[in-house]
């Protein structure tokens, strides 16, 4: 289907009569052709702005906002906050006729310079309605002065624009806001605050930069690497970037600590470091900015609503900033888990949702800050978490939680009757004796990842998505159950228990959870992975192997609530490589970004009563 605002045929199929168009990322549907000429003009500004912008600059529908009370008023200034580097700092703000009246603020690096947020109907809908809205560009970006560092100045100068804004009589109260990068100018401040700072609502962003980087020592390279090429400010040279392989090239090179001088022709310090520092302990992870952004959850007094997407990079960093928040502070804020990407684009739809768009995070972001700022309300505890395929908000006490129940499927080395895939057993007395699969790793042939809960610039795979068949590569071993006789809703963190041998120093070992729908169609649910130097310790130091070991390996995937249907069924992928969602492990030990070579791993994982090989799922 062509898209009717930008002509795009990369346009997907989200539910009947209804489609999305990859390029604009705009809704329509057939009898729908959206021909207003300001959409028009709208659609072609947000093309040239950062995915992270799109949807926070989008109108909201009237009907969820109260009237319009106020005419607006625009200034686009440089102002210096007492530090000698003048920022450029945009602001929509209500005529009241002198009356003081609220702001929010939002703080980024991808404003360009010659766009002006007068434009944008999201936030005129806020001045509209007697609050104003900040919106300040980071030091060295979109016209403020200064060097761009990613992440280095963002307490520093936020810390100066609320300050400033605090000492300002026209200002009665003030919200801060803000997706992905604003998200971390919201954090980073968080934990010192000026008195009229009243409430934070940001989404997509975590607290823990390791956790955001690394699992068991693998990279996430479809965000951070290509986040690098496409953000870096210093003068290298920007390489074709590919919508169907994004970077793929740059991210496979070997050694990947020189790849920034050898491939875009200038060092990227920055980038070196966050390749190079692959232990948790690292004493990088524990000082300067990433423990800053660390430690302050616990030391926020002020009401927080943290927004998270069950297929958001950012996922595990963002719930555990809500989490770790003080008991008192959580008593007053709110967790909201949506079924959407880092775009908040909703995925899967094979479930055909209905509901999954009932929580508008622009229309609660704009009834939070009004219900605080302006009616002055007190502020109450929620958590909402959408239940994919149950196709329902729950609004729950806490999540995630550790399981009260849980079902185990055993891997087997046993057929179906038809030949592959093998069985999932629900039973460890269906395990037989000295039973054994085994595969060969060859990094240079890696497996593709196909959907994923952490990828961002891949955007054609990212969320879940129809899984290939069965059996389609030898070096991915999969297993599937008997259909489900009820109704299953998964709850919490898939775990697995794998006892597995190999013949290198290292290498890396991953399972992907599907359901399987009567047709033999697969979506995959959530992915675990683990590497033998970070074994049963993701955050712990690095360790060694003897090739020939047989060992255990707890692999844990990220939360999910997901309701798998009655006949429907459980399958489970196991191999060793998902590239670009993870790195590709080289088979060899040490620090993945200084590897030079590859070599080929041949894999054992044990079947047996002596190693029984699960799939721990937590159920409500």
């Amino acid at each position: 289907m062509r898209c009717p605002k930008c002509g795009s045929t990369d346009t997907k199929k989200v539910r009947v009569g209804e489609y999305f168009c990859n390029r604009c990322l705009c809704y329509f549907n057939d009898s729908d052709p959206w021909r207003k000429p300001l959409w028009e003009l709208f659609l072609l500004l947000l093309l040239c702005l950062p995915v992270q912008l799109r949807a926070q600059f989008a109108p909201m529908p009237e009907d969820k906002l109260p009237p319009k009370s106020h005419s607006i008023q625009f200034k686009d200034t440089l102002i210096d906050f007492g530090n000698g580097i003048p920022m450029r700092t945009q602001m929509l703000l209500p005529r009241t006729a002198g009356k003081p009246f609220p702001v929010v603020v939002m703080r980024t690096p991808y404003m360009p310079e010659n766009v002006k947020m007068e434009v944008m109907p999201g936030m005129r809908q806020f001045a509209e309605r007697g609050i104003g809205y900040v919106v300040q560009n980071c030091r060295g970006t979109g016209g403020s002065k200064g060097s761009y560092q990613p992440n280095i100045y963002e307490r520093e100068d936020g810390l100066n624009l609320v300050r400033w804004l605090d000492a300002q009589p026209w200002v009665s109260g003030i919200g801060l806001t803000g997706t992905s990068y604003m998200g971390l100018t919201c954090w980073i401040i968080a934990d010192d605050l000026p008195a009229k700072v009243k409430a934070i609502h940001l989404h997509h962003y975590g607290i823990d930069r390791h956790l955001s980087a690394y699992h068991s020592g693998l990279f996430r390279q479809d965000i951070l690497t290509a986040w690098a090429i496409d953000n870096a400010r210093e003068p290298i040279s920007r390489p074709f970037k590919n919508p169907d392989a994004p970077y793929y090239e740059q991210e496979k090179y070997m050694p990947q600590e020189t790849m920034d001088v050898d491939m875009l022709g200038y060092e990227l310090p920055w980038y070196r470091d966050w390749i190079t520092h692959t232990d948790y302990t690292d004493p990088y992870w524990h000082q300067g900015v990433w423990e800053t952004l660390r430690s302050i959850p616990p030391k926020i007094k002020v009401p927080i609503t943290v927004v998270a997407g069950h297929f958001d990079h950012h996922n595990e960093g963002t719930i555990l900033g809500y989490t770790l928040l003080s008991p008192e502070t959580k008593a007053k804020s709110r967790l909201i888990v949506g079924s959407w990407n880092h775009s908040f684009v909703t995925t899967p739809t094979v479930h055909e949702p209905v509901h999954d768009k009932d929580v508008n995070i622009d229309v609660d972001a704009f009834q939070y800050m009004y219900s605080l700022l302006v009616k002055g309300e007190e502020p109450k505890h929620e958590v909402l978490v959408y239940s994919i395929g149950q196709d329902e908000w729950l609004h729950l006490d806490e999540w995630p939680v550790e399981p009260r129940q849980k079902e185990v499927y055993y891997l087997t080395a046993q057929h179906q009757q038809n030949g592959k895939p093998y069985i999932l057993a629900r039973s460890e007395k269906e395990l037989k004796k000295k039973a054994l699969l085994q595969f060969t790793y060859d990094p240079q042939n890696p497996v593709m990842s196909v959907g994923g809960e952490t990828l961002f610039t891949s955007e054609k795979i990212r969320g879940s998505l129809p899984q290939p068949d069965m059996g389609y590569r030898p070096d991915v071993i999969s297993f599937i159950s008997q259909p489900l006789t009820e109704d299953m809703t998964i709850d919490g963190k898939i775990r697995a228990v794998v006892y597995m041998s190999t013949d290198v120093d290292d290498t890396a070992l991953m399972f992907k959870v599907s359901e399987v729908f009567p047709d033999g169609t697969a979506y995959n649910i959530r992915t675990g992975v683990t590497t033998l130097a970070y074994r049963n310790n993701r955050l712990g130091a690095r360790q060694k192997y003897t090739p020939g070991e047989v060992v255990e390996l707890n692999l844990e995937a990220l939360p999910i609530l997901w309701q798998v249907k009655k006949g429907h069924r459980i399958r489970i992928d196991v191999t060793s490589s998902n590239f670009p969602e993870y790195s590709i492990h080289s088979n060899y030990a040490g620090v993945w970004s200084h590897q030079r070579l590859t070599r080929k791993a041949h894999q054992t994982i044990y079947v047996d009563p002596q190693h029984p090989s699960r799939v721990e799922i937590p159920v409500r």
